[in-house]
């Protein structure tokens, strides 16, 4: 989908460390590089800070700031902090908006491990191509499930799939990994939220109007068998097979029409079937390309 122009939270919880430091030296560091991207400071309880920036990229831009930020005692080895962004959902009342967007990066950072950026999941979506999702185990409990944010590599080839690229893990590596995965999501005809986790273990997923499909989507623009997605080894593939064609719109670039043809998926978007349709649009499928840790 499009970038958002929605505002975000940036939740901030300042962790226990084996290696002693001054929370208040720290949470004075943070303060300056929040109030220098325009962040507003909403509130501070015990070790939580919440601030309001003005989307979600830029909420990603001052976290990952945040994180490698100097103060007296700091240790890469015993980060202090976890974060969590979430975007502002789009709401009339404005108390509302942040209350639910507080209440859902809690729950989502509760699965973070130190030094971790995570998102809820409609917010990594929003995010430009300049961060990465990353979507695997909580390094807490290897039964949650995270969306890790990190810094795009400038190096990195985009003439490819884009893969994210943890600092541990060379790009080569990854390269090589069976870790790549796509996150699809989609409302079935009862219009109940569906998802379906495309990787090597499941290396298709089929998406049409007939219901042995495994996205089943009802559309009178939509063929029977309309078209498939396919983790290859260096690429994610969508390949058309339908009448009217498949569009794909990308969250950042030009949108594009595959028909009877396959094309490299991009990274994060959604693709309607036969007709060009709105991003909020039932009959939508979103996705999302990540590595999967776990």
């Amino acid at each position: 989908m499009p970038p958002s122009n929605a505002k975000a939270i940036l939740l901030i919880e300042l962790l226990e460390t084996e290696r002693p430091y001054h929370i208040a030296e720290v949470i004075e560091s943070f303060y300056a590089i929040i109030n220098a991207h325009g962040g507003s400071h909403v509130n501070t309880a015990g070790r939580k800070i919440v601030c309001t920036l003005t989307s979600p990229d830029m909420a990603a831009e001052t976290a990952c700031e945040l994180m490698a930020c100097n103060f007296p005692g700091r240790s890469p080895l015993h980060p202090v902090a976890r974060m969590c962004i979430c975007q502002l959902p789009g709401v009339a009342d404005p108390k509302e908006a942040h209350a639910q967007a507080i209440a859902a990066a809690v729950r989502e950072l509760v699965k973070a491990s130190p030094g971790q950026i995570v998102a809820t999941q409609e917010t990594a979506e929003n995010l430009s191509d300049e961060y990465e999702v990353k979507f695997g185990a909580s390094g807490i409990n290897a039964g949650m499930r995270v969306f890790e944010i990190t810094r795009s590599s400038s190096s990195m080839d985009y003439d490819t799939t884009r893969i994210v690229t943890p600092a541990d893990r060379s790009r080569a590596a990854l390269a090589e990994s069976p870790g790549k995965q796509v996150h699809l999501r989609w409302r079935g005809k009862d219009q109940t939220k569906r998802e379906f986790v495309l990787n090597n273990v499941h290396p298709v997923a089929t998406f049409g109007r007939e219901e042995g499909n495994d996205i089943v989507i009802e559309s009178t623009t939509a063929s029977r068998r309309h078209g498939k997605i396919e983790c290859h080894r260096d690429n994610i593939l969508i390949i058309d097979e339908s009448t009217n064609g498949t569009f794909v719109f990308p969250n950042t670039g030009d949108k594009f029409l595959v028909h009877r043809d396959k094309k490299i998926l991009p990274l994060r978007g959604y693709i309607s079937l036969g007709e060009k349709l709105n991003a909020d649009h039932p009959s939508t499928i979103h996705f999302v390309i990540g590595f999967s840790v776990g």
